[in-house]
């Protein structure tokens, strides 16, 4: 018999997070994401909403811009993150 705490949750089994995306204008929109998916999945969610190509974005995470073939996980974004997005 298993308990919880003796395993980990693969990646595409753990719940989606919530973390909001916010324009400099201080326009905003809520996604849930799970750890697992692409930052280029994330610009086609905001690409959208917000209408901006994916070339246009700069998403910035803590000061840190995200770069394509990085996965949310890899950024430590957690759930309420919130991830500016600057127009190029």
């Amino acid at each position: 018999m298993f308990h919880k705490s003796n395993f980990e949750l693969e990646d595409d089994e753990k719940p989606p997070i919530r973390v909001k995306v916010k324009t400099l204008l201080g326009k905003e929109v809520k996604y849930q994401i799970r750890p697992n998916e692409q930052i280029t999945f994330l610009r086609t969610l905001v690409q959208k909403s917000f209408d901006i190509s994916p070339r246009q974005q700069c998403l910035i995470n803590e000061g840190v811009i995200m770069e394509d073939g990085k996965t949310v996980k890899d950024y430590n974004i957690e759930n309420g993150a919130q991830i500016d997005l600057i127009i190029k």
